[in-house]
């Protein structure tokens, strides 16, 4: 890898706001400070996400990841079309868009076990598209972990700058969750949150654990997964010198975490973090995917197709989403943020 961090970033859905998100994050010069971005995709695609942006073109463009890092300026375009992508209608799912962000993916993970690249941003991908591309995952990391061989501890992490969460289970039904909380499976998030907090040159990060159950399960009458699987998960990893306490009753634990500054929310399933932080920064929040050898960032929302093509999208998560990639990458070659 080079001195200066390399930062490998993509364009997104073809059909979504990914292409106009990246054409107006370029007015944000604070996020490439002290580090290389690439933008890598087919540069038509680049071109009709400036187009809807209202913003110029006028991006130094090269043929080759190699030739744009070699070159003093601190973002370029590659223009790479692996799949012979030709463009899609916005608003729609597709198999071209799905098979493009795809092989990026592949892309960018090669880049990184050749020494090349030091980080990964995308822009917003669909899931649906990404299925009729080829792949068998429920999403976009999952697709990229398995190319790499990856199969440690992971999960989502969400963050909104002064909070940070991750849960247990994810992409399951409510029906399921129960089964995923476990005093190994607690205590195995609760590390794995602990170690990539640390990544981002936090020390000793202060995390609240959230219980299942209505009222912590009111000693045992509403469940007893906070008796006989967090709780004690809690108390294991403080064993391990983490910094942890709960578990917090579900409905209040956001109070608590205001009131008491926590850094970190672990919580049992999707919605119970994901509805409180979207209420307090939905136009801010970032995806960062740990658990590969390198880090990678995403807006938290999706690909927008209700109004993609029309002018209205926020650059605002994409832009954190780099600036949180940047901070990452600069911390990891300990060098100043």
């Amino acid at each position: 890898m080079t001195d200066t961090p390399v930062i490998f970033t993509t364009l997104g859905d073809a059909g979504g706001i990914g292409p106009e998100l990246v054409a107006r994050s370029l007015t944000h010069k604070d996020i490439t400070q002290g580090v290389k971005r690439l933008i890598v995709g087919p540069r038509a695609l680049y071109e009709s996400g400036c187009k809807v942006a209202g913003t110029e073109p006028d991006l130094t463009t090269f043929d080759s990841v190699e030739e744009a890092i070699n070159d003093p300026c601190p973002i370029a375009l590659v223009d790479c079309n692996p799949t012979d992508f030709a463009g899609v209608g916005f608003g729609e799912s597709s198999k071209a868009a799905g098979t493009l962000d795809l092989a990026l993916g592949r892309y960018a993970a090669d880049l990184y076990k050749d020494g090349i690249i030091d980080g990964f941003v995308f822009a917003p991908v669909n899931k649906v598209s990404l299925k009729m591309g080829g792949s068998n995952f429920e999403g976009y990391k999952a697709y990229i972990a398995d190319y790499m061989g990856e199969t440690g501890p992971a999960a989502e992490i969400n963050t909104i700058g002064h909070l940070w969460t991750t849960r247990v289970s994810s992409h399951v039904s409510i029906a399921e969750v129960p089964s995923y909380i476990t005093r190994e499976n607690v205590l195995r998030i609760i590390r794995y949150f602990d170690r990539e907090l640390r990544r981002f040159g936090y020390d000793n990060p202060k995390i609240a654990v959230s219980g299942l159950n209505p009222h912590n399960g009111d000693g045992g009458m509403f469940g007893r997964e906070e008796i006989d699987a967090i709780g004690p998960a809690v108390e294991d990893a403080r064993q391990h010198q983490i910094n942890v306490a709960g578990p917090y009753p579900p409905d209040t634990i956001f109070l608590t975490v205001r009131q008491e500054d926590y850094l970190g929310v672990v919580s049992m399933y999707h919605d119970q973090c994901q509805i409180a932080t979207k209420l307090m920064g939905f136009d801010e929040g970032v995806t960062y995917f740990g658990g590969l050898p390198y880090p990678i960032t995403t807006p938290a929302h999706g690909t927008a197709y209700d109004i993609a093509g029309s002018g209205k999208a926020s650059e605002t998560p994409m832009v954190n989403a780099l600036k949180l990639m940047r901070r990452a990458a600069l911390t990891a070659k300990g060098m100043p943020v």
